[in-house]
């Protein structure tokens, strides 16, 4: 890989634009398979995020989000400190995190294909949302650079990784609205036409942490996924992550006690 410092230069330094299409290919009632740049009509998208997807979270909340569970992300959290008022979201990501995890791991068992087979009356004839919530099983946590904004629910987010830019539309009304430059780190659900929605808000790193961040990111990526997983490597960098962003806001701390 290129060095981190000259390929965030070009991310921060280039304006991004992101062509719009109009006409809408896929339907709920003609298309069998989801395809990520085919567009989606408004009308469908609200039955898969308002409707579906809303449904599945509470499905996947009611089976998963148990006391064993919870106590192994709350101590993650914990370790970390984060600042009180992102420990929630934090816990939150880490949720899908291992609930995407866990599904990666038994691919013919995942909670989606659970939640298909448990709602075959309502998704027999939809071929199209079946396809969808398999799509979505294959979604991986990642940290994105918060690019070109074009307001504070709708903008770019630029997979560090890849250098991909995806537009990202927030539907939570409660989401914390992104600073253009941050770093943030979530999961993203396909919605097609090249868009996506974070299933809960993004983790958003201090703005004061993102270029330490940046500086060692691919490293510590190269570093681990000599041995684990995409899904274990995210886990293991993330750690990394959150000590840094501990470390700068108490040097910040202490710069500003002194002064």
């Amino acid at each position: 890989m290129t060095q981190v410092k000259e390929r965030m230069g070009v991310l921060m330094g280039k304006q991004e634009t992101v062509e719009k299409i109009v006409e809408f290919a896929q339907s709920l009632t003609k298309t069998k398979t989801f395809r990520h740049d085919y567009p989606v009509s408004e009308d469908l998208r609200h039955v898969m995020v308002s409707e579906v997807f809303r449904d599945f979270m509470i499905y996947a909340f009611d089976l998963f989000y148990d006391n064993e569970n919870l106590l192994l992300l709350k101590e993650y959290v914990a370790e970390h400190n984060p600042k009180s008022e992102k420990r929630q979201g934090l816990l939150d990501n880490l949720f899908w995190w291992r609930l995407i995890y866990d599904s990666s791991l038994n691919p013919v068992n995942s909670c989606f294909d659970n939640y298909i087979s448990e709602n075959l009356n309502t998704l027999r004839d939809r071929p199209f949302i079946k396809s969808w919530l398999r799509e979505c099983n294959k979604a991986v946590p990642k940290f994105y650079f918060i690019g070109h904004k074009y307001n504070d629910r709708f903008f770019v987010a630029i997979d560090i990784l890849t250098q991909k830019p995806l537009d990202v539309i927030v539907y939570d009304p409660t989401a914390i609205p992104p600073k253009k430059g941050e770093i943030a780190m979530g999961l993203l659900i396909p919605l097609g036409g090249g868009l996506y929605f974070p299933i809960v808000d993004f983790y958003h790193f201090d703005y004061e942490a993102r270029e330490a961040i940046a500086s060692c990111l691919y490293h510590h990526y190269d570093k681990f996924l000599k041995n684990s997983t995409l899904m274990e490597a995210f886990i293991h960098v993330l750690s990394v992550m959150l000590q840094i962003e501990s470390i700068i806001f108490m040097q910040n701390q202490e710069k500003s006690s002194s002064k």
